[in-house]
């Protein structure tokens, strides 16, 4: 994240003093920052969902849903699965009341993308008609050192064999550097790999600006750089676009063809 903003930072000074982007800065903050807000959601999404798959799905033949499902027990599991999907151990305390989970970090890691992740979440798991449901809020939360308001809605769909899919509502964001963010996202992955894929459509604001962002096919895996994907930010001066190659740099072309290169945190 230091980099992250020293990068930014290099941007604002460098359209100050008359290089030849006149583009406002929020909108490369909207294709350099949405899809790591998208990793995060996909990262919270399996972090709750993964250890909790296989109790509330099973297979015979075709894929069925359990008939019944204590959302309760689901939230006893991730509460005593805490100390392993939050690293170091000890990091994380979590309790679990009926079907509700209230966490509190202290500078945990978390598989795919989550770092330095300390402050207070509630999770409440949920049956919604047979499948999966969780909501997730905060409370004086950080991530890579930023504050972060942690607003999201998972909705879970049966397993195709070892393969894991949730539709997440998410309006998680970094008050540092957006006002609002509103985005719907499709998260799949290989059941235990720590790897996901993001495809998602998410709208920010900051001030009186504003964007539509469109991410496709985000891959990444356990704290590695993406390695696939693409992020294309509409705006009212024109769409600006990045692409993922698995290296740690992104380069964010605006609508005029300029070219910035900016460091990834992986």
């Amino acid at each position: 994240m230091k980099r992250m903003k020293a990068a930014l930072l290099f941007l604002s000074l460098g359209a100050g003093m008359g290089c030849t982007s006149t583009y406002d800065p929020y909108y490369y903050d909207g294709v350099y920052y949405d899809p790591y807000y998208g990793a995060y959601d996909a990262a919270w999404s399996y972090a709750w969902v993964d250890p909790v798959y296989g109790y509330w799905y099973y297979a015979i033949g075709n894929v069925q849903a359990m008939a019944t499902v204590d959302p309760a027990t689901a939230a006893a599991q991730l509460a005593a699965n805490a100390s392993t999907a939050f690293t170091p151990s000890g990091c994380a305390t979590a309790t679990a009341t009926g079907a509700t989970v209230n966490y509190t970090f202290n500078d945990c890691t978390a598989e795919v993308s989550l770092t330095q992740i300390s402050g207070n979440v509630e999770v409440v798991l949920s049956d919604n008609q047979g499948q999966l449901a969780a909501t997730a809020t905060s409370s004086e939360l950080t991530i890579n050192g930023e504050p972060y308001n942690l607003s999201l809605q998972i909705a879970g769909a049966p397993p195709d064999g070892d393969q894991r899919k949730v539709n997440v509502t998410s309006n998680s964001f970094s008050p540092n550097r957006f006002d609002s963010r509103t985005s719907q996202s499709t998260v799949t992955w290989t059941a235990g790999s720590g790897c996901i894929t993001v495809d998602s459509t998410s709208q920010a604001t900051k001030g009186n600006l504003s964007s539509t962002t469109t991410v496709s096919g985000y891959q990444r895996c356990d704290h590695q750089c993406p390695t696939a994907g693409m992020v294309q930010v509409n705006t009212s001066e024109g769409t600006f676009t990045a692409t993922f190659d698995g290296t740690n740099t992104v380069k964010v072309v605006a609508p005029n063809d300029d070219v910035k290169t900016y460091d990834l945190d992986c």
